[in-house]
């Protein structure tokens, strides 16, 4: 054994103590099981529909693997279950990385259900699956407008009469987080994008500066548009995309309140460049959260024993490894708790 393995241990335990400090006494005594249904959103004005899955307290069932396979460690559900009978409930939009999908949100979507929320988390037609650096992954409007589609048909389908729809939050990753910043009223000036990486040559600048050859004057005004979306209350970014681009303006004017959760070790979007000359804009009542030894994939669901030794075969070990000796469990604890802590200051969650 390592001679820093108890070091670890106590850390990871350390960290386990600090998310339960975050949940309810209740909460910590009996937690509920989490049911998971899907919702088909209807292709609308020429927009196309979409997959989606919902994650709630469930009121019974026998929770089953979902997504357990020789990648990813999967989660724990009751498949359709009936709703926990309860006030109307938070809502919680859940919005993918770059070639992700809603289930690879799951690792924060069930507890933040265990909490209480109705959590949604689609499949973005534009963004999902995939090449991961295809060109049309820039059309960052997309994900924002489909947001706002989700909402118009979850509100209004029978899911919405359990919905209090004075608390709903969106909470991203990557470029889900970009939408995040843009739902809550956050503005891109996106040609900064590629004079930033004329003298910068992280991840994401090699991911597409092939790409930027292409851009037009339609594509600036459709990316650097209003995307605010007025039923959002509060927004998570967590290793959001192209921060070193918001407008000042428009984060010093936030009226909804963010919170952006880095990664130290982040070498996609090393938070020294691409966050950290932003923060001092955020409002008083928004914060800034940087995770130590975490990386962009830390925020992936956890793998399996046999995903680093599976993704090999594709050069794509990395989405199942560490860039520190911080367990990706702890990354996630902390994640997680940083998170509940924000939106039950913002009333999201009720306090405790």
């Amino acid at each position: 054994m390592k001679k820093n393995c108890p070091l670890q241990i106590l850390r990871f335990l350390a960290a386990s103590l600090v998310l339960l400090a975050a949940l309810p006494g209740a909460a910590r005594a009996e937690m509920p099981a989490v049911g998971r249904a899907e919702f088909q959103v209807a292709a609308v004005k020429g927009k196309p529909g979409f997959l989606t899955r919902l994650w709630y307290p469930a009121a019974s069932g026998a929770p089953q693997w979902i997504g357990k396979n020789l990648v990813r460690q999967g989660y724990r559900a009751v498949p359709d279950a009936e709703p926990l009978a309860a006030a109307p409930a938070p809502l919680i939009v859940m919005n993918h990385g770059s070639g992700g999908s809603g289930e690879g949100m799951a690792w924060l979507g069930v507890e933040l259900a265990r909490q209480g929320a109705i959590v949604i988390a689609a499949d973005h037609p534009g963004s999902s699956g995939g090449d991961p650096e295809r060109p049309e992954l820039l059309q960052i409007w997309r994900q924002p407008q489909e947001v706002s589609q989700m909402l118009d048909a979850l509100l209004a389908s029978p899911w919405g009469r359990r919905i209090d729809a004075k608390r709903i939050a969106v909470v991203g990753f990557s470029l889900g987080g970009t939408a995040a910043l843009s739902l809550a009223g956050g503005r891109l000036d996106f040609q900064r994008f590629p004079r930033f990486c004329d003298s910068h040559d992280d991840g994401a600048c090699r991911a597409f500066r092939s790409k930027f050859a292409s851009l037009d004057a339609a594509f600036f005004e459709r990316a650097n548009a209003d995307l605010k979306e007025p039923r959002i209350r509060a927004a998570v970014a967590i290793a959001a995309g192209l921060t070193e681009s918001l407008t000042e303006a428009s984060l010093r004017a936030l009226k909804t309140p963010v919170l952006v959760i880095g990664g130290e070790r982040d070498g996609q979007l090393p938070p020294s460049t691409h966050v950290k000359p932003i923060v001092g804009w955020l409002p008083a009542h928004s914060r800034y959260v940087e995770i130590q030894e975490a990386w962009h994939f830390s925020f992936l669901p956890l793998c399996a024993p046999t995903g680093a030794e599976v993704l090999a075969e594709t050069n794509e070990a990395f989405a199942c490894q560490e860039a520190g000796g911080k367990p990706r469990e702890q990354i996630h604890q902390e994640a997680i708790s940083a998170t509940l802590r924000f939106l039950r200051d913002q009333r999201i969650f009720a306090p405790f």
